[in-house]
């Protein structure tokens, strides 16, 4: 049974729900997992509709999908350390503040500064 609108998209990073980012080994993980059905559409931002379909695909190709999740997932880790080595190694270069900021920042500082004496002369 499939339902017109929403349809499983062979693409080069693997099966995806129509109309989503969502992968069917996303949707496959959350239901070994032992999300149950309602529990997907939420994690997932999808409509029921497009989880249905996921889950019918996953039920046809199981074997294979579950073959090749092993593989998957150590892909999915070796991106996840280079895209946070990479977010480290930006995180070390300083950053410089434009004039605009800097004066923002600045006006900031004597507001509170004011806001200050303003409420100590109040208390006495």
């Amino acid at each position: 049974m499939s339902f017109t609108g929403y349809k499983i998209l062979e693409t080069e990073i693997g099966p995806m729900v129509s109309e989503s980012r969502t992968s069917v080994y996303d949707i496959l993980l959350s239901q070994q997992e032992g999300d149950d059905f309602y529990a997907l559409c939420v994690i997932h931002n999808l409509k029921p509709l497009q989880v249905q379909v996921a889950l019918e695909y996953i039920e046809k190709h199981r074997e294979q999908l579950e073959a090749e999740l092993p593989a998957l997932l150590a892909k999915k880790a070796e991106n996840e350390r280079y895209h946070r080595a990479i977010a480290a190694e930006r995180a070390k270069i300083p950053v410089k503040m434009t004039p605009q900021r800097k004066a923002f920042y600045e006006l900031l500082e004597k507001n509170r500064m004011m806001l200050e004496e303003n409420g100590s002369n109040h208390s006495e």
